[in-house]
């Protein structure tokens, strides 16, 4: 029995990482129907809509269940990862449900899982922490009433645990080089990994993408007899600026012209917030109040803007190269003054490119580590853009919060990126999170 949010985190972090076992992963499908079925398959009581991709799915997905709920449905919405608090991957449209229903549902869960166990054969017996985050949920969301619920991919699309529902589309934004060890170390394979939530006979909505990755979707979207729309084949005279307040962005669809400032910045956000007004226009999901939902819009840690004693902070996750330009682009519009990047990132990622886009801007560079159970390797990283940036000054303070401290100390605009585990933690940014 849990009694508080805080219990309700360190019950999730209880479980076996998902990634520490290959047999969980190839048997994660199975794995996952049989824990859903023990369960009751609460994810059957309500329409779904999936998302994958390798940047941009989370931002997407919070756009849609905003056009959901502008309709006046109860629109659940599960993403991942989280920055300040868990309650952040389950929300209703981004706003959280009382505290009471998640810890009621987490206690429900776990007397309905206290004799379930999953054959041997199967890997460990005991669900992973990601299995269990996705059955919770579902319950969650049944439980609340929710008559929609916006469902994010963790990692990959095919043996992804969420990969359980049947959707009624299918939402791919852009693929790039991520998770190569996991994935595949090729644009097609990533992309093949991804395409395989597509639903037989579904709707299909693809963000612009690389040539070879959009070939993969056509062709698993005709295997599966889906309809496909790409974003540029439907979406005309796009644009966006990035702003202080906000993204100003303007594109058409089927001939009606949408002019919008959205809250979260950057062209890709922009990108998002479009391909799922596509989608809700092709689902007749699209009203007049869903769109002014959608520009209120915000999630922590996607261009997130702080003042903090008297300093802009903006916290984003760029974790591939598209996404640091992106945010490098959109942060160089707003900065003033000295500006600080504090980085990090986990192992795997394609770091000679990301930190290509990223150090030249910046008058000074701090070197951080992540959570301590996602490796990462500040030396390694400073060493690298020390040797392509001899001009700019890089320091290492693997302290997370010590390194805040210092770029606070010394700047007047910062920049926190690189990954969603960076920021976790870091108590100057949690004294400003509501």
């Amino acid at each position: 029995m849990i009694s508080t949010i805080r219990e309700l985190e360190d019950l999730f972090d209880g479980y076996a990482p998902s990634s520490t076992d290959i047999k969980v992963r190839e048997e994660r499908l199975e794995r996952m129907r049989m824990l859903l079925h023990h369960i009751g398959n609460p994810e059957r009581s309500y329409r779904t809509y999936h998302t994958a991709g390798s940047k941009g799915k989370g931002t997407t997905s919070a756009y849609l269940a905003a056009l959901i709920s502008g309709m006046g449905r109860r629109c659940g919405l599960y993403t991942s990862p989280h920055m300040y608090s868990v309650r952040e991957r389950f929300t209703l449209s981004t706003e959280f449900f009382d505290d009471e229903l998640y810890i009621t549902t987490a206690n429900e869960l776990l007397a309905m899982t206290e004799d379930f166990s999953i054959p041997s054969s199967l890997g460990p017996q005991c669900p992973t922490t990601f299995e269990m985050y996705t059955a919770y949920g579902y319950l969650l969301f049944q439980k609340a009433g929710c008559t929609d619920a916006v469902i994010e991919t963790g990692l990959g699309g095919r043996l992804d645990a969420t990969n359980t529902i049947d959707p009624e589309a299918v939402f791919l934004t852009p693929i790039e080089l991520e998770h190569t060890a996991v994935l595949g170390s090729t644009i097609e394979r990533i992309a093949t990994e991804k395409s395989k939530i597509i639903a037989a006979g579904k709707p299909v909505f693809v963000s612009r993408q690389r040539p070879e990755a959009r070939s993969v979707f056509e062709e698993e979207a005709v295997r599966m007899h889906a309809p496909i729309a790409f974003f540029d084949e439907e979406i005309s005279s796009f644009g966006s600026e990035t702003l202080r307040e906000g993204e100003r962005t303007s594109f058409a669809i089927d001939g009606r012209h949408y002019d919008l400032m959205l809250s979260m910045s950057t062209e890709a956000m922009a990108e998002n917030a479009a391909l799922a007004i596509l989608g809700a226009e092709r689902l007749s999901l699209l009203t007049d109040e869903g769109i002014r939902r959608l520009e209120q819009t915000t999630l922590p840690g996607r261009f997130e803007k702080r003042m903090i004693d008297g300093r802009l902070v903006v916290i984003d996750g760029a974790h591939t190269v598209n996404s640091a330009r992106s945010v490098r682009d959109a942060f160089s519009t707003i900065a003033e003054g000295r500006k600080t990047l504090i980085y990090s990132s986990i192992e795997g990622k394609d770091i000679e490119h990301i930190i290509g886009e990223l150090f030249p801007l910046f008058d000074r560079v701090i070197v951080t580590s992540t959570e301590e159970w996602k490796r990462s390797d500040p030396e390694g990283i400073a060493s690298l853009g020390r040797a392509l940036f001899p001009d700019t000054p890089i320091t290492i303070e693997k302290d997370r919060n010590k390194a805040i401290d210092e770029a606070l100390n010394d700047s007047d605009s910062i920049l926190i990126t690189g990954s969603f585990y960076l920021a976790s933690g870091m108590r100057r940014l949690m004294e400003h999170f509501h």
